[in-house]
């Protein structure tokens, strides 16, 4: 009995084709790792001038804010509004950037903060924590879409309890 050649050469020169065809996606992810660190360096930059609108296009449209001990803040200009809210406090907020990763369209940026604001008495207020920021690649820009941090401090002790009778 005789192998069908014919039947194996078009099934092999059928899948060299189909295979020659198909490129690996070019690996892209240390270029927009190093995108994402270009935004957080931005964003410091934006913290000092006190630019609430260039932070906040940052934010993907339908992105969520959670700050501590708040609700969340949901979209663009919600969030855009809670920055602007922040100026009034006279305060410096410092991002630094400890790890990027991605995966495709999507990314996760981690690091650490530093806050101080000057407090009622004269003294200064300081606090540090760290936060995840995931990002979301849309039409070729990076938008955030979840921010979050928290402190490494304790809360500040509750006020005592008023005295009774």
């Amino acid at each position: 009995m005789r192998p069908p050649y014919r039947l194996c050469s078009t099934l092999v020169l059928g899948l060299a084709l189909a295979c020659a065809g198909t490129r690996p996606a070019p690996d892209t992810r240390a270029a927009d790792a190093q995108a994402i660190r270009d935004i957080d360096t931005q964003w410091n930059e934006w913290l000092k001038t006190k630019n609430d609108s260039a932070i906040g296009a940052i934010y993907d449209s339908a992105a969520v804010l959670m700050p501590p001990g708040m609700p969340a803040v949901r979209g663009q200009d919600n969030i855009r509004g809670f920055w602007a809210q922040i100026w009034a406090l006279n305060a410096t907020l410092q991002l630094t950037v400890e790890n990027v990763e991605v995966d495709g369209n999507l990314a996760v940026d981690r690091g650490t903060w530093t806050w101080e604001q000057p407090g009622p008495d004269g003294s200064t207020i300081k606090d540090n924590g760290k936060y995840l920021v995931t990002w979301k690649k849309v039409n070729g820009q990076w938008k955030a879409v979840e921010d979050m941090w928290n402190s490494d401090n304790p809360p500040p002790p509750a006020p005592p309890a008023p005295a009774t009778r």
